[in-house]
């Protein structure tokens, strides 16, 4: 069984309010992912104040909804002069405390550069290093739980070239999604799962296929840096939705470019790294395909729609979005 998200600002009534509509009239519950920015909402008293003030208004409008935080984005200074910001994950737990959210969206990295500096730390090392941390995080909030999701390739904001972070664990390849699974279960750990951004399963995808097809060309290329040899012995060759599983309870969904046939392009094009959050149906992802990749499982996966908008479009009605919820309302439902 499946359940529908929207992602909206916390910061931002009227995409709250537009979220909750298009939900309700659609007949389903009031499911949110709360996007944050940090400065704007939860790392100042006022922009938190602005946010749970959004939220009563919301539950006063159509009752309460089942909230989940997303951490704010990552600040370059911070990851890539330290392993993990910690701290930013610790005042999201406390604001889903605070607002009554049972999740929060964390992104697995550790030890980040700025695009083709050297890299600070290992596959091992940076894996460690994460299982360690989350374990202490999870500890902290018992009560709710820790979404953990792949970055894919982390360009920036710009998207110039060389304006990316990187690091050894963002790609989280299904074979890393196994193994943190054992390092949670050797723990006793209940409240942590990890789960799947396709889009960025899509960026991934599309660095591993053409790493595989393109070894020596790749070898000092810092984009490929988080795809080690071992990691190319596991698979010949890797499509987005492979990452997904019954298993995962949470996905977000948007479409992207898939390069399925990377030795005969040259070099990667620039939509095959940079490409994210379409509206389902305008990429190359063939999303009739995920029910069967989700489907017989012990959880209810929670499918967040995380769509851009469309040309003409903006962030308070975002179309795109909601048209993307009712292409794959149809999907799920035949």
């Amino acid at each position: 069984m499946v359940q529908f998200a929207l992602k909206g600002a916390a910061v931002a009534y009227p995409q709250l309010e537009h979220r909750a509509q298009v939900l309700s009239d659609a007949g389903l519950p009031v499911r949110l992912e709360l996007h944050t920015f940090g400065k704007q909402d939860l790392y100042s008293a006022g922009g938190r104040a602005t946010c749970l003030e959004n939220l009563r208004r919301l539950e006063g409008a159509f009752g309460p909804a089942d909230l989940t935080v997303h951490i704010p984005f990552q600040d370059v200074e911070i990851v890539t002069s330290s392993d993990f910001d910690a701290g930013q994950v610790s005042l999201t737990l406390a604001f889903a405390k605070e607002c009554g959210a049972s999740r929060i969206v964390m992104h697995r990295y550790w030890g980040m550069v700025y695009g083709p500096a050297p890299a600070r730390s290992n596959r091992a090392e940076a894996a460690a290093g994460f299982n360690a941390t989350v374990a202490e995080l999870a500890r902290e909030a018992p009560d709710i739980l820790l979404l953990v999701e792949n970055m894919g390739h982390y360009f920036l904001a710009s998207r110039r070239s060389g304006d990316y972070l990187a690091g050894p664990i963002d790609h989280f390849f299904p074979w890393e999604v196994s193994d943190f699974r054992k390092f949670l279960a050797s723990q006793n750990i209940a409240n942590v799962f990890p789960f799947i951004d396709v889009a960025h399963a899509t960026l991934s995808s599309n660095l591993f296929n053409y790493a595989r097809s393109n070894v020596n060309a790749v070898r000092d290329d810092p984009r490929f840096s988080g795809i080690t040899a071992d990691d190319l012995e596991q698979a010949e060759q890797l499509h987005p939705f492979d990452f997904v599983d019954a298993a995962m309870p949470w996905l977000h969904l948007s479409d992207s470019i898939f390069f399925d046939e990377p030795a005969s392009r040259g070099d990667l094009p620039r939509d095959a790294l940079t490409t994210e959050g379409l509206e389902i149906g305008t990429g190359t992802l063939p999303f009739s395909k995920l029910p069967e990749r989700i489907s017989g499982g012990q959880v209810n996966t929670v499918l967040c729609v995380e769509v851009e908008p469309a040309s003409g479009e903006t962030y308070v009605g975002n179309g795109a979005q909601q048209r993307s919820l009712d292409r794959l309302r149809t999907m799920f439902s035949r």
